[in-house]
């Protein structure tokens, strides 16, 4: 009985659970290091994205007799070059258009309550909405009440905030000594060669093929993400610039940047551009739409699930699922980290497999 596998497993399971239970009452121990962990986490995951783009430029460098150091510095002269010329060629014009919007909310707010009080008006919306939640008066109130809490929040949290704002410029003077410090170890990633040390001898191997293979399949997630991302921006502005819409270059920017949310994205960045065309004429909202299927949709349905699953190994349906239940359990960070998780988890667990089958084969041999 004591030496079955039954009870080994149940003991493990209740040690497991021992051990949550007295962590759980000792979590003040523990503070101090998910401070430190809160203040480095995004540093590290912008400097990993940012290594996983790079690094395919400073390997190519690198092979062509160009010293490592060297080829990190080159490619931060050029990725400071390449700052400032977006700088120069977009800001204007980012600018033009957000000067344009700010100045343009009043109009805009009077444009929403004549249509507000058109819809009020009209038979249907009597029937699926409440004429107390359409008032005018109700509708401004609440939301006068709802910029008078959040400035008192703001000076509320002050001490939050600045809190914030260290934080941020930490971030940002961590990150490019993070980043070279990634880049300039060889074929080692976000796992270097001092993590590698601490596995077992015994399974040193198969532990370091497995953290190459997720380093690898990692790198082809993110450079496809940002593939899509970039390329979606681009149609975007272009078929906004073609159709004629306001502000087609911020539009086009939060699209793309909102399109890092895989499936849910392209319908959170469509939101501003569907509003800027409603308030501008039905027939250009009708263009907006059309321009928002076509990009949108088609990146969706076709270029994201093929250039991820491809790269990954994974069927778009498989994506598609996995995204489902991370939206289900960890929100919109469990969206965004869903498919590279799945695949780190798709790894160890085929590597674990075949340990498994190769220990089981051994006496036999």
């Amino acid at each position: 009985m004591w030496k079955s596998n039954l009870f080994k497993t149940g003991t493990g399971i209740l040690l497991l659970f021992l051990i949550i239970y007295v962590g759980n009452r000792i979590a003040f121990v523990f503070q101090p290091f998910i401070i430190i962990f809160e203040t480095l986490f995004l540093a590290f995951l912008i400097s990993g994205l940012l290594f996983y783009l790079i690094v395919p430029v400073v390997d190519w460098l690198h092979k062509h007799k160009l010293p490592r150091p060297a080829a990190i510095l080159l490619i931060y002269l050029l990725a400071f070059a390449l700052v400032v010329f977006i700088g120069v060629a977009g800001g204007p014009i980012l600018q033009r258009e957000f000067l344009a919007l700010v100045e343009a909310i009043p109009e805009t707010v009077e444009q929403v309550q004549r249509l507000l009080l058109a819809l009020e008006d009209t038979p249907l919306a009597g029937r699926f909405i409440d004429p107390e939640a359409m008032n005018m008066e109700s509708i401004v109130e609440n939301i006068a009440t709802s910029i008078g809490d959040t400035i008192a929040q703001i000076g509320a949290n002050f001490m939050a905030l600045s809190e914030f704002f260290s934080s941020v410029i930490i971030t940002v003077i961590i990150i490019p000594f993070l980043l070279y410090y990634m880049l300039s170890k060889k074929d080692e990633g976000l796992f270097p060669s001092e993590i590698r040390k601490l596995a077992p001898k015994k399974y040193a191997e198969p532990i370091n093929s497995t953290l190459k293979e997720m380093s690898r399949l990692l790198g082809l997630y993110v450079q496809g993400l940002a593939i899509v991302s970039v390329g979606v921006g681009i149609l975007s502005y272009l078929g906004f610039l073609i159709i004629g819409i306001q502000y087609a270059l911020l539009l086009a920017v939060f699209i793309m940047v909102t399109n890092i949310v895989p499936f849910m994205g392209p319908y959170i960045g469509a939101i501003p551009t569907v509003l800027v065309a409603l308030l501008e004429s039905p027939f250009m909202l009708l263009k907006a739409v059309v321009v928002l299927v076509i990009v949108q949709q088609g990146e969706s349905v076709f270029i994201a699930p093929q250039v991820m699953g491809r790269k990954l190994s994974l069927s778009p349906l498989a994506i598609i699922l996995v995204m489902l239940v991370a939206g289900r359990l960890g929100g919109l960070i469990g969206i965004i980290l869903a498919v590279p998780l799945f695949t780190m988890l798709k790894i160890i667990t085929s590597r674990i497999y075949e340990q498994y089958q190769l220990h089981r084969k051994a006496p036999i041999e």
